[in-house]
């Protein structure tokens, strides 16, 4: 189990790191609000998301099926 989690927390630190912040403020915000407030909250950090260069790297590394090289900004 530990060697398991460890692969996936290694995944997730590959990724961008606003990203994975956003994702990690959701989850935790999660306890404290209603199913409403909490998609609102997640609609608000998701479309923040897309005012950052990683967004955009990461958009046309999908598009041309590569790796993206996040730049964490």
């Amino acid at each position: 189990v530990v060697d398991e989690a460890v692969k996936v927390a290694s995944d997730i630190a590959s990724k961008g790191h606003i990203a994975v912040s956003a994702g990690k403020e959701a989850v935790n915000a999660a306890f404290e609000l209603s199913l409403a407030e909490g998609l609102r909250f997640e609609k608000r950090l998701f479309h923040g998301l897309f005012a950052t260069k990683d967004q955009k790297e990461g958009m046309a590394a999908f598009a041309e099926k590569c790796k993206a090289e996040w730049t964490h900004s």
